[in-house]
């Protein structure tokens, strides 16, 4: 239990309106529908990209994610990935 937990709960629900705090959220390394992988990029891509995440307010990995759905749809796009 944390000292700030207080603080993370003060966000009052609605009646009936689902609770997906991050403790109740299945993150990406536990959720059995996600493949942790590892990637070489230029230093200079890294960069851009950490910051257009940064900007975007997503994840670095969901960039990715959108970026290679995009990509593989070019050869299928019938496939719905």
């Amino acid at each position: 239990m944390s000292r700030f937990d207080d603080l993370l709960k003060a966000k009052k629900l609605k009646p009936g309106e689902p609770d997906v705090s991050p403790s109740t959220a299945l993150s990406k390394s536990k959720d059995p529908n996600f493949v942790r992988t590892t990637v070489y990029l230029p230093k200079l891509l890294h960069r851009q990209l950490k910051s257009a995440a940064a900007q975007s307010g997503q994840e670095m990995s969901e960039l990715v994610e959108k970026s290679v759905t995009r990509y593989l749809q070019q050869f299928n796009p019938d496939d719905n990935i």
